[in-house]
């Protein structure tokens, strides 16, 4: 999936610098076999075919779809583009990607961009929601509404005015099927000739770097590059001050002093009024499946107190600097603190933590660790392995074809309106 808050930003920056030239947003809603971009993917154009924002291939598509705005934008309907990447297309449009899937989109013209920044609300309160698409019996189609919330009590916001003939229960049982899985699904309308593309709104993932020392920045600048929500949390304020952080970037001074582990020492005896306490801040910050946690103060005390509040906590992962013999001795004081508050350490909490953190990449500069230990983050959160990919045995994109809900649903057809190898008449 793109990122909303990038369309969002360049839809608003071109309205400003040229209000006279309509939009088009152009949607990926379906691949067959290999494709560099999932479904979701989307590319933001203009009637003069520039590209403003996003991708929906490795780079292959995105003139042609520009290419095809203004016509888009002309006519007032969006159509269904089809685009057969396993053949040759250095012979026949000049592409040379040499990929192997067929790609379907939609490319509709943008008349209220206004949702994009909906959808981006949503995504940073990190609550459910969904992106209807539907796509008529005809060749084209539109994005229709927007949904804030979970499937069976959420509002659903229309764009369009093409979604008072789908039954409510039929959309809240694919939306549910989508929400639950987290990925975009197809599904057929039997009595309308249409295909609903019901994507969920998954939240970004959220880094919180805990220790302002060395290698803390460049754990910002990557995770920002991906456009994770990253906060940095330390107990001593001048140290944090002294970060060079980007715009954007949350900042916590935290005192570890809470009533499981009296440590006002750590703090130098201060007392800071901009201070909040170590479990104060740990129930401000998002805690979900996909929240990280990378550990670097290397203060022993620092570590151990901030791991005994975030092992129990549902955070994806939690990553700390040091060795394997120093991991262990954490992991045994955080089991004594967690004995005095009448819980255990349990074999769930020891394989949420990674000690030492980060990938085995090589690299020993702070930038060479703060990199493993993204991409660690990645594989976690993505459920992957991290291995080399050209020893992948399976597929490398797994979330192809679509998923679909119900077994009668059958591939989307290409229809006259959709572009492909065989028909090539209309690529200049």
């Amino acid at each position: 999936m793109t990122g909303f808050r990038e369309l969002a930003r360049a839809a608003a920056e071109a309205i400003a610098a040229r209000p006279d030239v309509p939009l088009a947003l152009a949607t990926l809603v379906q691949v067959d076999g290999s494709s560099y971009r999932q479904p979701g993917a989307r590319l933001l154009v203009d009637a003069d075919g520039r590209v403003l924002a996003g991708a929906i291939s490795g780079g292959c598509l995105e003139g042609d779809v520009a290419a095809r705005a203004a016509e888009v934008c002309a006519t007032g309907r969006g159509v269904r583009l089809m685009y057969d990447l396993r053949a040759d297309l250095e012979a026949i449009w000049g592409f040379g990607a040499a990929c192997d899937g067929i790609a379907h989109l939609l490319l509709e013209p943008l008349l209220d961009p206004s949702w994009l920044a909906d959808v981006e609300a949503i995504r940073s309160r990190r609550s459910s929601g969904a992106v209807l698409t539907v796509l008529d019996g005809h060749g084209g189609g539109s994005s229709c509404a927007v949904l804030d919330g979970d499937a069976a009590t959420g509002t659903w916001r229309p764009i369009g005015n093409q979604v008072h003939w789908i039954s409510g229960s039929e959309l809240m049982e694919c939306t549910r099927a989508a929400q639950r899985t987290g990925h975009p699904l197809l599904h057929d309308v039997r009595d309308d000739a249409a295909v609903l593309f019901i994507e969920p709104l998954v939240a970004r993932i959220a880094l919180h770097v805990i220790g302002a020392g060395r290698g803390a920045e460049a754990f910002v600048q990557i995770a920002q590059a991906l456009d994770w929500d990253v906060s940095v949390i330390d107990h001593r304020p001048s140290v944090l001050a002294n970060l060079d952080l980007p715009a954007g970037v949350t900042t916590h001074v935290a005192r570890i002093n809470d009533p499981y582990n009296d440590s006002e020492s750590l703090n130098g005896g201060a007392s800071f009024n901009d201070s909040e306490s170590l479990n104060g801040v740990v129930a401000s910050l998002p805690q979900d499946g996909r929240t990280a946690v990378a550990l670097l103060s290397h203060i022993f005390d620092v570590d151990s107190a901030w791991l005994a509040a975030l092992l129990p906590l549902p955070v994806a992962y939690i990553g700390v600097l040091g060795s394997r013999k120093r991991a262990g001795q954490l992991l045994d004081a955080v089991d004594a603190a967690l004995l005095e508050r009448g819980t255990t350490l349990t074999d769930r909490m020891r394989h949420r933590l990674h000690a030492p953190i980060g990938l085995d990449l090589g690299g020993e500069s702070p930038a060479s660790i703060a990199l493993s230990a993204i991409a660690e983050i990645e594989a976690v959160i993505h459920g992957r392995p991290a291995g080399f990919l050209r020893e992948r045995q399976s597929p490398i994109h797994a979330r192809t074809p679509t998923p679909r809900v119900f077994d009668h649903e059958s591939p989307i057809v290409p229809t006259e309106c959709d572009v492909g190898l065989d028909d090539h008449r209309d690529r200049e």
